[in-house]
């Protein structure tokens, strides 16, 4: 692992971030397009540059063009966490969207609650068992396997089209089966 020594500190490397740290977080800034929840994402993503560039640091001396490299190294990275952000948000069931919107404001106390009065892997069995056995086995493979819609779609021999579907017909099963438990226990 890198390890940074402020006394072996390169003085080509702190100029590049002298020069270029701020102009490569406002371009950042620009590229989360001025989200502020994702103010932190952007100075995250800066960082993670000028931490790739300090690993580059012996090609980046002789590069042409070492501003260009920057820029692309940070577009780079926030187009691979947008892509991780919508690939985890993919996989994802929300319930209901008004509650899950609201999950994040529940204090440690309600949290201490629930979880004492549920046991959420009972809770998930209960629901699982409810799927049929060919939509149980998507659900595994999908969501405990993480195989992607191609592999799924060759494993289970059809189009990825087809395999969107059910995917999307899988998720809306279990949002019911979630919906019909709750209201069958009052909870």
């Amino acid at each position: 692992m890198w390890q940074w020594n402020r006394k072996n500190t390169d003085p080509f490397y702190e100029d590049l971030c002298n020069t270029y740290f701020h102009r490569i977080f406002l371009y950042c800034r620009r590229l989360i397009k001025g989200q502020e929840q994702l103010s932190d994402f952007a100075e995250e993503c800066t960082q993670s540059t000028f931490l790739e560039a300090r690993k580059q640091i012996s090609t980046l001396k002789n590069h042409p063009n070492v501003e260009g490299w920057l820029y692309t190294t940070a577009r780079n990275l926030i187009n691979n966490s947008y892509r991780n952000m919508y690939i985890k948000k993919r996989r994802e069931v929300s319930i209901d969207d008004k509650i899950t919107g609201a999950l994040p404001e529940l204090d440690n106390k309600l949290e201490e609650l629930f979880a004492a009065t549920l046991d959420p892997d009972e809770i998930s069995a209960q629901i699982l068992r409810k799927l049929k056995q060919s939509e149980y086995d998507l659900y595994l493979d999908y969501y405990k396997g993480r195989l992607s819609v191609p592999e799924l779609s060759q494993k289970y021999d059809i189009s990825a089209t087809a395999m969107t579907t059910r995917i999307y017909r899988l998720k809306r099963k279990i949002k019911e089966i979630v919906r019909a438990y709750f209201a069958e226990n009052e909870i």
